[in-house]
């Protein structure tokens, strides 16, 4: 354990404000350039193959880059590692802001500067999760992360109403402005952050290889069958997830008109639901029965999808979309707070990498899948074909021992 939390006299541990400013300011600007790029993409192509190649820029980073992230992420300094990857990702949004607003749309820089930015936050996540143990007692760790997640969600839904509202009236590059200024705000609150926060027990002279390091964490997954069953039995709800959320704006264009505004709000509806799930799975201590939460959880989503499909009210799609993040703010934070308590804070980073690449696999796959889709058939059948494939999915997970028997208790 760190010193930095054993200093501290409560459970939560004195760097948790600044880690909670940190998250807040990254969603909020986060959430408003994500609903600005797309719909600039959108308003110049009016076409959901283009959806799809900026749905792959966000996460083909964290598949050719998670596993040497979490590594790195286990060997360096990582509040060094966080705030470099936001002054970094500052700077990129600042430029596209510039270029679009100075000179003319242009996908492929588009796609370039995102791949950028998501390659950072690819590096920054792991980081961050990795960080947590270090600040707060096992005891906390449900808690300290509702917090977070829930924190975090509730500035992405404000952050994405708002971002509908800039796109409506200031017009999309502020948007992308807005989120540059909130790396920046999250860097100098990350930068406050005092400790030592370097993986203790050895020093750079005596550092394996990165390969020996990678294997490391493979191992524990394989000796450890209730993580390796959650990534495995991950990759279809991820698939079917991708042909979701990042085709909301298909999806608020073709229920509700070309209205940034209705966009925005859906995507607000989907964060604040995740921001109630993620406080309420210290209420319920979900990490006592992780497995069992997460597998249940994956059917319900499924169920109400294929509702939000049917959908032709705004305000009814609204209150599924807050449902739909219940349920997936529930299953996030248990997930992260259980690995979190159970897996040696030395190795944490490579776990939760090895377990983001392979979980993730899928998506590429989904996004490029849902383009056509909504391409041939149309938004309405590829959100039914979404939900019955979550569907299937929970049914196939609920059967995996391993799987179910997922759990911490302290």
């Amino acid at each position: 354990m760190s010193p930095v939390a054993e200093s501290g006299r409560d459970k939560f541990g004195r760097g948790l404000p600044n880690l909670l400013v940190s998250t807040s300011a990254a969603a909020f600007g986060g959430s408003i350039s994500s609903v600005a790029v797309s719909w600039i993409v959108y308003y110049y192509t009016h076409n959901a193959y283009y959806i799809s190649y900026l749905g792959m820029a966000g996460v083909i980073p964290g598949i050719a880059l998670g596993l040497l992230a979490g590594v790195i992420a286990d060997r360096y300094d990582r509040k060094v590692l966080m705030v470099s990857s936001d002054i970094i990702r500052m700077v990129s949004m600042a430029f596209l802001a510039i270029f679009l607003h100075l000179v003319a749309f242009s996908f492929p820089l588009i796609l370039a500067v995102m791949v950028l930015v998501y390659t950072f936050s690819t590096i920054f996540q792991p980081a961050s999760q990795a960080i947590l143990p270090m600040i707060v007692t096992k005891e906390g760790l449900e808690n300290a992360n509702g917090i977070l997640q829930g924190s975090y969600s509730v500035f992405l839904a404000l952050g994405s109403a708002a971002g509908g509202l800039v796109v409506a009236y200031l017009g999309a590059v502020w948007g992308l402005g807005i989120n540059s200024m909130t790396y920046a705000l999250s860097a100098i609150f990350l930068f406050m952050i005092a400790g030592n926060f370097k993986r203790s027990g050895r020093g750079v002279e005596s550092r394996s290889s990165i390969g020996h390091e990678l294997r490391e964490g493979m191992r524990y997954m394989k000796e450890h069958l209730p993580v390796l069953e959650v990534t495995i039995g991950s990759l279809p709800a991820n698939f079917f997830g991708s042909l979701i959320t990042p085709f909301l704006v298909v999806y608020a264009s073709a229920k509700f008109g070309g209205d940034s505004a209705s966009y925005g709000y859906l995507v607000a509806s989907l964060a604040g639901g995740m921001a109630l799930g993620s406080l309420l799975v210290g209420r319920i201590n979900a990490s006592r029965r992780a497995g069992m939460v997460i597998a249940l959880g994956m059917l319900v989503v499924g169920f109400i999808v294929i509702i939000l499909s049917l959908s032709t009210n705004l305000y009814i799609s609204l209150a599924v979309g807050v449902a739909v993040g219940v349920i997936l703010g529930l299953i996030n934070t248990t997930y992260i707070s259980t690995i979190q308590a159970i897996v040696p804070v030395e190795i944490i980073a490579r776990v939760l990498s090895i377990d983001t690449v392979g979980s993730f696999a899928a998506i590429p796959a989904g996004l490029a899948i849902g383009g056509v889709l909504i391409s041939d058939y149309g938004i309405v059948l590829t959100y039914v074909v979404a939900g019955i494939g979550l569907l299937a999915n929970g049914l196939i997970v609920l059967s995996m021992r391993g799987f179910r028997s997922l759990k911490y208790a302290s």
